[in-house]
This record gives C-alpha cells, sequence and structure tokens, in this order.
C-alpha cells in the first residue's frame, strides 16, 4: 500500500523575505547620565518651583577682593538678585527691609565693610525673620 503524504502549500514554499538589520537608536548622553526615554511634561501633574529669591547686596567703598567674593557668591545662586550698594550711615536694618520688598525677594545677603578691613556678612529672613552677622575671617580667591 502507498502511503499518501499530504501536500506542501505553496506559502510555505516561498522564503520569507530578511529583515534588514538596523542598529538601534542609542540614548542620548545628558550631564546626569543616559536619557533612555524621552520626557514628556504633563501640565496636570503640579511640580515644585522654588520662588525665594536672595538679595545679595554690599555697602560702599567695600575692597576689591570682597567685592569678588560677593560677585562669587551671586554666580552659585542661580535664584539671586544682585543690587547696588547701600549707603552704610544710615540705618541699615529698614532700609534692606524696603529693597526686600522692592525687589520682592524674600531674604537677604548683606556684605558690610568696616574700616576697609573687616568684612561682616549679615544673612537675614525679610520682613520679620531671623538675622544673623558672621565675621568673615579669611577670604581667599582661586586661580582663574
Amino acid at each position: 500500500m502507498k502511503k499518501i503524504g499530504k501536500k506542501r502549500k505553496h506559502a510555505e514554499t516561498i522564503p520569507e523575505p530578511k529583515k534588514e538589520l538596523v542598529a538601534e537608536e542609542r540614548p542620548k548622553r545628558t550631564l546626569l547620565g543616559w536619557k533612555d526615554k524621552p520626557v514628556v511634561n504633563n501640565e496636570n501633574e503640579a511640580t515644585f518651583k522654588n520662588k525665594e529669591k536672595v538679595l545679595i547686596t554690599c555697602t560702599r567703598r567695600i575692597n576689591y577682593r570682597y567685592r569678588q567674593l560677593m560677585l562669587n557668591v551671586v554666580s552659585l545662586l542661580p535664584h539671586c538678585k544682585k543690587d547696588s550698594k547701600v549707603e552704610s550711615k544710615s540705618t541699615k536694618g529698614a532700609t534692606l527691609n524696603e529693597l526686600v520688598e522692592l525687589k520682592s525677594c524674600s531674604s537677604c545677603l548683606f556684605f558690610e565693610c568696616r574700616k576697609h578691613k573687616d568684612l561682616y556678612l549679615w544673612m537675614t529672613k525679610s520682613p520679620s525673620g531671623p538675622s544673623i552677622k558672621f565675621l568673615v575671617n579669611a577670604a581667599q580667591q582661586s586661580a582663574p
């Protein structure tokens, strides 16, 4: 007796087309590491934004080294506002509180130079917050 087998279908006999080998797209590199997926900004999602600003100012007749120190502090703080010099003879507290309110800031760094050699740094939280006074002992610049 002869065995009858099943015939192949024509679809099975046709070879499948080969897929092209394409390298996957590499993730983008950022300063914080590798970025795998695109970031989608959701407007519905509430994100924290720091709206507190710091006013940085100094007295008149401040030393060059101390002014450079103040400018370095300004470059370190992204959320600060630099203001012109404040008269040292007047009442500093009331003047600083007015400046902080005018510039819509919440705190203040005030560099005060006395007798061209002593530097004091005042840190205040305005208008009714605490304040602290530091004597800056040794301020040195690193080589550029």
